[in-house]
């Protein structure tokens, strides 16, 4: 093996133990917080907790001899808990890699499913002739800003297949495979116990818990010329990137490049998506749409389609280094990968993602208002 592959390998083990620390850091932080942080950061973190689950195991079990460690997976859990699969494309939002060509309407399916299985819960205890009084749609806000939303987590976290009586036993199982991958992953550092506990989760304890009707509260949302169906894709879309722009930031502490990738994960799937919806609906014709669209299609925006940028986003969600990524500059965040395949150094790709990130959430959330 050439020392450029020795040095690809390691580094895309560094990457999966960075990332696993960070999370590992949220996770474990939270557990150790006595308010609603403690429930909060997991659940709104939950698709990038599994995006580095699923795919730290990838590695790990990689088919090249070189890269896999057996006896590393051999420690996780056997099977992999069935949400870990589905949650993992929330940060990918309509973008996830088995549904490039997937259309819309079959989106706009599952979230509908979502919706009937989210009310049939809620209205199983309620008097018939009395279901007008239950609020059918919860989200939660940080800042004003959407930050969660309990259809699109219905639909993530594949709730319509799980009766409602094995839910704590469902998500208790959940939350143990996560930290026990967590805790496997952290010993690429040389040692099982470097996963620590560091970051002050008091900021998220401000995440608000609101119910609405859906029908009542999305009518006259984003655009009239959109049915409800659409407006709850917007509204995960929307969720997940305040989540990015406003949650994130609150809980990378030290952790620098593990918070930027997840960041820029989720703006780069943010705009793919968006994109398809704005294409899909050219009748959708408000103002904000039109911000929006511009938005979208602005220079800034451009920027994340230069040579270069799709193998970034690649290197910050796959651990296995594959191809002709060259490390030249071991010294530098992300050991230089930016530089290497862009015209952008790390800071001024990280500057790019928060501003753009944040006229992003303005929009979004005008145009939801408006």
């Amino acid at each position: 093996m050439s020392t450029r592959d020795e040095r690809r390998i390691a580094v895309g083990r560094r990457l999966l133990l960075e990332d696993a620390l960070w999370i590992g850091d949220v996770l474990t932080s939270a557990l150790r917080h006595d308010g609603p942080a403690r429930v909060m950061a997991p659940l709104l973190l939950s698709g990038h907790v599994s995006r580095i689950v699923y795919e730290g195991r990838e590695l790990l079990a990689s088919s090249n001899p070189d890269v896999a460690l057996p006896g590393l997976v051999a420690l996780l859990p056997p099977e992999e808990h069935p949400s870990i699969a589905l949650a993992r494309h929330a940060t990918k939002m309509l973008d996830n890699q088995t549904s490039k060509s997937k259309p819309l309407k079959e989106f706009e399916g599952e979230i509908h499913q979502a919706w009937m299985s989210q009310r049939a819960l809620l209205f199983r205890d309620v008097m018939p002739g009395f279901t007008w009084l239950q609020p059918d749609l919860g989200f939660y806000t940080l800042d004003g800003y959407v930050v969660g939303a309990t259809i699109p987590l219905h639909m993530r976290f594949g709730l319509e297949a799980v009766p409602p009586g094995d839910y704590p036993e469902y998500f208790r199982r959940f939350g143990e495979d996560l930290i026990a991958a967590l805790r496997i992953y952290v010993c690429l550092s040389g040692s099982a116990d470097a996963l620590v506990t560091t970051l002050e989760l008091s900021p998220v304890d401000a995440v608000e818990d609101n119910d609405k009707f859906v029908k009542r509260y999305l009518k006259g949302a984003y655009d009239r010329a959109l049915n409800l169906d659409q407006k709850l894709l917007l509204l995960l879309i929307e969720s997940e990137v305040n989540t990015a722009t406003t949650l994130i930031p609150l809980v990378t502490g030290r952790h620098v490049t593990a918070g930027f990738r997840a960041r820029f994960i989720s703006l780069w799937h943010a705009l793919s998506s968006l994109t398809k919806v704005l294409d899909a609906h050219p009748g959708a014709t408000s103002p904000g749409r039109d911000r929006l669209r511009a938005l979208v299609s602005s220079t800034d925006a451009t920027r994340l389609s230069a040579e270069g940028m799709q193998t970034v986003r690649n290197r910050s969600v796959h651990y296995e280094i594959r191809g002709k990524v060259e490390i030249a500059f071991s010294d530098r965040p992300m050991f230089g990968i930016i530089e290497s395949l862009t015209d952008e150094t790390f800071e001024s790709l990280d500057s790019l993602v928060r501003d753009l990130s944040a006229d992003l959430r303005t929009a979004l959330r005008e145009w939801r208002e408006s």
